[in-house]
């Protein structure tokens, strides 16, 4: 069993499976998929184990936050030594699984009040330029907001039974029901995983039936469209005609002006985008002299924006100096910013937030690179001369825009999760200006007390007068915040804030 941390999928199911709302068919049917993986089940027995033990160990009248467990890696020969064991358990859970569900679906008759779970809803968004900015832009999608309406960039729509539609601008797409979505221009990538078979794409010329697999299609502006497949098959349903599959690897379009509708095209791999790119990139130093480092963030620049580079430091013993940070488009310099800027562990940090703004003059697609030259700090002024520990510094540049520049008071206002090292916390802050920290629901009083928030240029500072530090954070969007001057994942805004 590997120490990579458990699939967001995984982590999701088994949360849903304790702590609700209930699982549909098709999420039992995945996540029993998942469960095919040693890493999966072992998550799966740990956290479930530890649920069974909470009511034994802790009051009726206390609620608990169960901390997510760390997987180590154990030899192989430990697994076949305890198979009978895991069978045991496996079966033991299994049934326990199944009761489970029982209740749920008692419990999702009986209850009248619980919030219906839409049929799918915004996941992700990159360098997005919506068609009308005047409009709020729903993140539920249902049959009373179910467009998307998109001049550039991408979305990332995910539907309850775990499709996941990746659409690419200028593009008008509609979530059609619970199983189906209607595409009306523009480009999509779609994946389909196991138990939602059947999921369905209407466009002008027909119809496209998955039958288990990835596919995309391209609603052409000449009114034709292009459909493609990545893996698995699907079914082609249009009018006037018997339907037709497509294999993995084929590729058609279809043009209701030509003399025959459908033709064969060799499929384009690198037209469509599958999902949404990473905005985090590595880097690392592990020696004093300065190094130049390059990221390829083309994937992320879709519009003209004020885009901002955070380095973050993740981890080793010396901080890292960070300056001239240029922005390329072709090899051609855009945008820079060459002030001085610190990233290491909380004291060590400052101004390790670059703007880098592009202008509607300076904008087009292209391959778009940011270039910035990273040091250690001097271990004389770090406490760190007589240190024998080999000289090396690791974290990630995170890429971003929109509310990175632009977020206020009342958009942090509110509660935030995240996971470290095991452990989950929760942030609040509140309106009135005072902050607290939870972790693993029990109040971090002795180091948070009398801390206070602000925000300034679309940067919350927590101010800790005890330890005499001071915290930072900005937003990627509505409902994720980024620590920037501290090595945690970012932290998601909690339901119902």
């Amino acid at each position: 069993m590997s120490s990579r941390p458990p699939h967001p999928k995984l982590r999701l199911l088994v949360d849903r499976l304790h702590d609700g709302p209930p699982l549909s068919k098709t999420e039992v049917a995945q996540l029993e998929e998942l469960l095919e993986d040693d890493d999966a089940l072992a998550y799966y027995i740990a956290v479930s184990h530890q649920e069974a033990l909470l009511e034994s160990v802790i009051p009726q009248d206390r609620p608990s936050l169960m901390p997510r467990p760390r997987l180590a890696r154990f030899p192989r020969i430990v697994w076949m030594a305890a198979a009978a064991v895991a069978a045991c358990l496996v079966f033991a859970l299994g049934l326990g699984l199944g009761r489970r569900l029982d209740r749920q679906v008692e419990d999702r008759t009986a209850s009248t009040d619980a919030a219906p779970v839409p049929p799918a809803r915004i996941t992700g968004l990159v360098g997005v330029e919506w068609t009308d900015e005047s409009k709020p832009h729903q993140i539920d999608l249902n049959p009373a907001s179910n467009q998307i309406s998109i001049k550039s960039g991408l979305v990332e729509v995910t539907y309850a039974n775990g499709v996941s539609v990746t659409l690419e601008g200028p593009a008008v797409y509609e979530v059609a029901g619970n199983e189906s979505g209607r595409l009306q221009k523009g480009k999509l990538y779609t994946t389909v995983p196991k138990g939602a078979e059947g999921f369905k794409i209407h466009y002008a010329g027909g119809t496209v039936e998955d039958l288990g697999t990835e596919f995309a299609m391209d609603a052409l502006p000449d009114g034709s469209t292009e459909v493609g497949v990545f893996s698995g098959k699907i079914k082609l349903h249009s009018s006037g005609r018997d339907a037709i599959t497509l294999f993995e690897n084929q590729s058609l379009v279809q043009s209701a002006d030509a003399g025959e509708p459908l033709q064969n095209v060799p499929l384009d791999r690198k037209k469509f985008v599958p999902k949404l790119p990473a905005r985090d990139f590595r880097w690392e130093v592990a020696s004093p002299d300065v190094q130049e480092v390059s990221f390829d963030v083309t994937h992320l620049l879709w519009k003209p924006a004020k885009y901002r580079a955070v380095f973050k430091w993740i981890n080793g013993p010396d901080a890292a100096v960070v300056r001239n940070v240029r922005l390329f488009r072709d090899d051609k310099l855009v945008a820079a910013d060459d002030h001085s800027g610190r990233t290491g562990k909380l004291r060590f940090v400052s101004n390790n937030i670059f703007a880098l703004d592009v202008f509607p003059g300076s904008y087009s697609r292209g391959r778009w690179t940011v270039v910035a030259q990273i040091q250690t700090l001097n271990r004389k002024g770090g406490g760190l001369e007589n240190d024998p520990v080999a000289i090396g510094s690791q974290g990630i540049l995170q890429f971003e825009e929109g509310l990175v520049t632009g977020a206020g008071p009342d958009q942090f206002t509110g509660r935030w999760s995240y996971h470290h090292m095991g452990d989950l916390f929760v942030r609040e802050f509140r309106a009135d200006g005072s902050v607290s920290l939870k972790r693993n629901g029990v109040a971090e009083d002795s180091s948070w007390s009398g801390s206070r928030w602000k925000v300034e240029n679309g940067i919350l500072d927590v101010t800790l007068p005890d330890k005499m530090l001071v915290e930072r954070h900005v937003l990627r969007d509505a409902k994720t915040l980024i620590f920037t001057s501290n090595p945690y994942e970012n932290a998601v805004k909690e339901e119902g804030e």
